[in-house]
């Protein structure tokens, strides 16, 4: 027992010394998720979208048009850069504008002599983002115009306000979000791109830590030390998991508040799904750097894998709408699991029951991952060559 934990401690401590002793590998395994969590975080530290630029074609020029114009540079979202009676002047830098809304003449006239005239609105569909809130915007001004008119309209009838009111609405709309409820785009993202970053960094040390053992021939002084595979892998892993884990509590307890994001209340949860997640990368990271004994090869391949594995994941796009197919490529990637469960930590304040579901798939990647590797250790150490 004690020769096996003199033996971890002095591997241990030489895998940290070849870490630390490879300038490019540190400045990548703890820049990287720093640089772009600052990098995101200043991006979307406005948090929402807002003032997007809104174009006007007002063929009708009338108080009610103008009217129209003041509360659509009004709305939140919206900023109404132009106002014009010609669709010439627009269709040149039409690539400027998120919107356009055409105001057709005689609509005021139109609306007095109830002739239900339409307001055309055409929305850039380039940026789908930028798009949406425009439109969100957009319907949201005219909608509530719309029903102000129309009340307006019954009042001159004769009828009472509330009277008028209640005719023109038969039912009213209570629209409450909750997580995320001020739709706060740099809450969506930062975790996202930080899971990711943290998956290729990660992925890239596992790739190098054996490949390079088996390039520069060193495997005979691991073997010198122990012959034992368990500690071999716990020395060459349990390293990388302390670095991690030290890393990612950095990103939470520094990066997260410095951007107005809250710490997650179940530190528990965190610790234990954080845990399962670089466990499942550093198993997958030592299987592929002992099938493909080369640093190239390996890096190379473990690339390929994180590269897509953002798009797949379902944070930005659900699951649900892919093939099958690439569904079933998905659920073995540990980004896929992490980045769901860590949805609901940060958005749901969930507890480990809330997550059962994510943390099962990356227990049985780390099994399989971690077992395959210890199989290809033992069969290291049993061979005769280095």
């Amino acid at each position: 027992m004690k020769k096996g934990i003199k033996a971890f401690i002095a591997l241990s401590k030489r895998e940290l010394k070849l870490f630390f002793s490879n300038d490019v590998l540190i400045a990548v395994f703890f820049g990287a998720p720093i640089f772009f969590g600052i990098l995101i975080g200043y991006t979307y530290q406005q948090a929402s979208v807002k003032d997007l630029a809104v174009a006007v074609i007002d063929q009708d020029d009338t108080p009610l048009s103008h009217k129209i114009i003041d509360a659509l540079d009004e709305n939140f979202y919206l900023s109404v850069k132009k106002v014009t009676p010609k669709e010439a002047d627009i269709q040149s830098e039409i690539y400027n504008y998120e919107a356009i809304v055409r105001i057709p003449e005689g609509f005021e006239g139109a609306i007095n002599y109830k002739r239900h005239p339409h307001i055309q609105v055409e929305v850039n569909g380039a940026n789908m983002i930028t798009g949406n809130y425009a439109n969100i915007g957009i319907r949201t001004v005219l909608g509530t115009l719309n029903a102000g008119i129309e009340i307006i309209g019954l009042q001159k009838k004769g009828i009472p306000v509330e009277t008028a009111k209640e005719q023109w609405e038969a039912f009213a709309i209570d629209d409450t979000r909750y997580f995320n409820a001020t739709s706060n785009y740099l809450l969506f993202m930062l975790p996202g791109i930080l899971g990711a970053v943290m998956q290729q960094v990660y992925l890239l040390a596992m790739a190098l830590t054996f490949s390079k053992e088996h390039e520069g021939n060193t495997f005979l002084e691991i073997k010198a030390i122990t012959k034992n595979p368990l500690i071999i892998f716990l020395s060459k892993s349990i390293p990388y998991w302390v670095i991690g884990m030290a890393l990612w509590a950095g990103i939470q307890f520094i990066l997260l508040p410095f951007f107005k994001i809250d710490i997650p209340i179940h530190q528990g949860t965190v610790f234990l799904l954080t845990s399962a997640f670089i466990l499942s990368l550093t198993g997958l990271g030592i299987m592929v750097s002992w099938i493909l004994p080369s640093q190239l090869k390996a890096t190379e391949v473990l690339m390929v894998v994180s590269t897509p594995s953002f798009i797949l994941s379902g944070f930005t796009w659900p699951l649900e709408a892919m093939p099958s197919w690439i569904q079933y490529i998905a659920t073995c990637i540990p980004l896929t699991h992490f980045l769901k469960a860590t949805r609901k930590v940060l958005h749901f304040e969930a507890d480990v029951s809330a997550i059962t579901t994510e943390l099962q798939p990356l227990f049985i990647i780390s099994f399989i991952t971690c077992l395959t590797s210890l199989f290809l250790i033992f069969l290291k150490v049993r061979s005769k060559e280095n």
